[in-house]
């Protein structure tokens, strides 16, 4: 298998015969974060809707199972988001997502001042998280 930067040198030096530096650059820590938190909320999502599929469905619940994985989880992210981020986050997964008649915003008070922000998807929630840390949450 050739090497990637090869490659790409081969390819733009057959487009162009310059000589070329190649450098692999990581990708910063805040993108890799936003990339993993909406990963993970994404399948904290689909583990909720299969746990009520299996429940309505075939009449499987699994809450006593999932109790102790939902645990671990819960507590990596206390080690990571402040208080008042985790609330939003768990109102999110566990109670605004599943409403239906939900309007896919929520208002947040901070220094007395009420602002509305869009947090239907894991990106506005992120936005949200990542500008809000003292923010009272209401919808």
């Amino acid at each position: 298998m050739i090497d990637p930067k090869k490659r790409i040198r081969q390819t733009l030096f057959s487009i162009h015969p310059l000589s070329y530096r190649i450098k692999i650059k990581s990708p910063d820590k805040s993108f890799m974060d936003k990339k993993l938190f909406i990963q993970v909320i994404l399948q904290l999502r689909k583990i909720e809707d299969r746990r009520d599929f299996m429940a309505e469905e075939i009449g499987m619940d699994m809450t006593t199972y999932e109790d102790q994985f939902f645990n671990v989880i819960e507590n990596l992210m206390k080690m990571h988001f402040s208080k008042e981020q985790l609330a939003l986050i768990q109102m999110y997964l566990y109670q605004l997502a599943p409403d239906k008649e939900w309007d896919g915003t929520i208002t947040l008070e901070k220094n007395q001042k009420e602002t509305t922000h869009p947090f239907k998807t894991p990106e506005d929630v992120w936005k949200v998280i990542s500008s809000y840390t003292n923010a009272s949450p209401s919808i």
